[in-house]
């Protein structure tokens, strides 16, 4: 893993001093080398900061070239099946430099063109300069475990793993998009191809950008679909079992330890206990507890640790840390981001480096692969003519039991009332249009919302929330849940077998219990929930109500001073932290106030906990 940026001008030189600064704004995602090439006379720049995985030699150092310097790379992520395609690219006649999986993709590159992304399994983002075309391609992973920004002008592209690296170049305004904002009000992050920022954009997974003679376009070249050819129960349990076990074996290969984000739920023990089985070694387990012991599930997750003969470590989260390390969380974010459970990621992550670990197996992905949401068990609920009413004001007029509708009343946090309200600019679109697009009619209602959920809140929360919090420390996390061959195999069984009556991912439950203790093949895990009810009424709420009343949101006119004081007097603590994490944002992000003064200005706040 790594921190990728490039730069591209129609015919100036890229300003040496001013783009070494872009890359050195993501340092943290590559603490063990860093490299910068200026190629096509000047006018295009690629840089790369090391984090060292495979091959720990200079000669894995990027930006990497083939032979002849006529292809160039950018790479951040893992390539697991590198050493196959070595070995079928050498018989090609291609000559290698290195034993790192980055020189894959260049070689892949000269063998396969663009195609190249249909050969790798993996999670990547990367830019590749072809420099006898005067050509720049994007491409990232199919599922969208690593991020990739990217701002185009008519004289000037840029991108990079996260916008902090675009917003140091001189000449790009921090301006905030309008639609993006309200996005972020709705969903509680920013979604697809969109950015916080006016005029930068992400690529979406599983999507290649081509520009070539200043001319941009963009392309999807896969989509998860359901295929169901698998309609025996036996058979489906032995082909996820073999889908995830041949996925986490793929993922151990490392030069480094490899170590394993362990909660006690059902994923990450399952995940840590297939990597003992297949290792063979005792792998270092880390897990997040609650200094309340409703919210503290420790106990589960040193029961699976011990299954699994893992080297236990811990950390403890109260309300004094969190509301102490908040400008720490607001740090890892360069959009605003409502995800609090980033912070408990990121200082888990903190935990491993500290412990020489910076290689972690995830169990992200099971609950949208797996059919694991609470929304899951009765998509068509919303039948109350009073409770259809008020959901309406979400999305406009749907039919009643509309499973969509369904979907939005779990995620959203304000609907089009409420944000026009706050806003001083409120737009005029409709969030169902974007998310429909991801919802499909004709296949089962259930399957549907498992495509809707991995295109997007996947995507867009759990997948950012953990590379940010992650790749702050140098630590890279592999998700064996999410390898394009697991996800094919879940989406080509019969839906029904999946969540076979109404249990929630009963068939993983069944694929995992040769490896996962019966105590923990329960419903009762809470992934990474908090007392964030109880952290309001113990300060976090006199934070809010401080920030808030006369802000960056209110100063630079994004939001009205009355409807901010009427938010405050509701007290509604989802939408008070979610407006909270946009003030702090804007405050470090478009005010670019450092994360010491905002540390100043939350400890100064009366009634802040002791």
């Amino acid at each position: 893993m790594c921190g990728i940026v490039g730069q591209c001008e129609e015919s100036a030189a890229v300003d040496a001093a001013a783009f070494d600064k872009m890359v050195d704004t993501l340092a943290m995602r590559g603490p063990d080398g860093r490299g910068v090439e200026r190629l096509a006379g000047g006018t295009v720049a690629l840089g790369h900061r090391r984090l060292s995985i495979i091959d720990l030699s200079d000669a894995g150092r990027q930006p990497m070239s083939n032979e002849d310097q006529s292809v160039w790379l950018t790479f951040n992520g893992e390539i697991y099946n590198y050493r196959q395609l070595r070995v079928e690219l050498l018989e090609y006649g291609h000559r290698f430099q290195s034993q790192s999986d980055s020189e894959v993709i260049v070689h892949g590159y000269e063998q396969w063109g663009d195609r190249v992304v249909d050969h790798l399994e993996g999670i990547f983002a990367f830019g590749i300069w072809d420099e006898t075309r005067r050509r720049l391609v994007l491409a990232r992973d199919h599922i969208g475990v690593k991020p990739l920004y990217y701002a185009s002008s008519n004289s000037r592209f840029l991108f990079a793993s996260q916008p902090r690296a675009i917003l140091q170049c001189p000449g790009f305004l921090r301006s905030v998009d309008q639609a993006a904002l309200q996005h972020y009000l709705a969903y509680r992050y920013v979604p697809w191809d969109q950015s916080i920022f006016e005029g930068m954009h992400k690529l979406p997974a599983a999507h290649l950008l081509i520009r070539e003679r200043g001319v941009i376009h963009t392309k999807r070249y896969w989509e998860p679909r359901y295929r169901p050819v698998i309609l025996d129960e036996t058979e489906a349990l032995e082909a996820v079992q073999d889908s995830i076990c041949a996925a986490v074996q793929e993922q151990l290969v490392s030069d480094v330890p490899v170590g394993v984000f362990l909660s006690g739920g059902i994923d990450s023990s399952g995940i840590a206990s297939i990597a003992a089985a297949e290792s063979g070694q005792n792998h270092a387990s880390f897990t997040m507890g609650f200094d309340e012991p409703d919210y503290d599930e420790r106990i589960f997750a040193r029961l699976a640790a011990e299954h699994a003969g893992c080297r236990i470590h811990e950390d403890v989260m109260s309300c004094h840390r969190f509301m102490t390390d908040l400008p720490a969380f607001i740090d890892l974010y360069d959009e605003p981001f409502f995800d609090y459970s980033g912070l408990f990621v990121h200082l888990l992550a903190r935990l491993a480096r500290d412990n020489g670990v910076s290689v972690v197996l995830a169990g992200d992905g099971g609950d949208e692969v797996f059919a694991g949401y609470h929304w899951y068990d009765d998509p068509h609920e919303c039948q109350q003519p009073a409770l259809l009413q008020k959901l309406q004001k979400f999305v406009g007029g749907t039919p009643r039991g509309d499973p969509l509708t369904n979907w939005f009343r779990r995620l959203c946090q304000m609907n089009t009332d409420t944000q026009r309200s706050l806003l001083c600019q409120p737009g005029t679109f409709s969030h169902r249009t974007l998310m429909q697009q991801f919802f499909i009619d004709e296949i089962p209602t259930v399957t549907g919302l498992q495509l809707l959920d991995l295109q997007t809140f996947l995507v867009d929360d759990i997948l950012q929330k953990v590379d940010h919090a992650s790749m702050a420390c140098g630590v890279e996390v592999r998700v064996p849940f999410l390898h394009r061959a697991v996800v094919e195999t879940a989406f080509s069984i019969r839906h029904d077998l999946l969540m076979k009556n109404g249990e929630r991912k009963s068939l993983l439950k069944k694929a995992l219990k040769k490896w996962v203790p019966p105590a923990i093949l329960t419903a009762r895990k809470k992934g990474f929930g908090a007392p964030l009810t109880n952290w309001m009424e113990s300060g976090l709420a006199d934070i809010a109500t401080r920030f808030l009343s006369d802000g960056s949101l209110v100063q630079r006119k994004l939001f009205l001073r009355e409807g901010i004081e009427q938010l405050i007097r509701r007290r509604q603590d989802q939408s008070l932290w979610l407006v909270l994490c946009l003030e702090l944002w804007a405050r470090r992000w478009l005010e670019d106030h450092s994360t010491d003064r905002i540390q100043q200005e939350i400890t100064g706040v009366p009634g802040f906990p002791l």
